[in-house]
């Protein structure tokens, strides 16, 4: 099959893959939670997709990029189901001589193209913006 996902706590679930891959899903109250939750899987998994083609984007671009981070913020719906309806990410690039040009199409060819996570939460409606913060090391 592939995949699973296995209760194994009130509102603790083991997920797993069938080559032994594993992760804890957190259903608790955000003050109880020590692991994450599946919505808050989906927020990661849109800034890991889409660090991933920026890295691989700005690399092609020969930019000299020494460091990536992608932090994400998402607001959720009042009413079921609970989608998010905004989602912010916001780059931040340390690198030399970075071309801020470069960035901001490889952030854009990620967003409207490659990053399959990122076009999942915008087919759902999510409205998704972006910040870039660029830094010479």
């Amino acid at each position: 099959m592939g995949y699973y996902i296995k209760m194994i706590g009130e509102k603790l679930f083991l997920g797993g893959s069938d080559d032994g891959r594993l992760i804890i899903v957190d259903a608790r109250k955000q003050d109880e939670k020590k692991y994450f939750s599946p919505m808050e899987m989906l927020l990661l998994a849109a800034a890991g997709c889409t660090a991933i083609d920026v890295s691989h984007t700005l690399k092609k671009m020969r930019q000299d990029v020494r460091e990536l981070v992608v932090e994400v913020d998402g607001e959720r719906r009042e009413e079921y189901p609970k989608i998010y309806k905004k989602v912010e990410l916001v780059y931040k690039i340390k690198g030399v001589n970075i071309d801020r040009k470069k960035v901001e199409r490889a952030v854009e060819m990620s967003l409207s193209k490659y990053c399959s996570a990122s076009l999942t939460l915008k087919e759902a409606g999510a409205d998704l913006t972006y910040k870039i913060e660029i830094e010479e090391v």
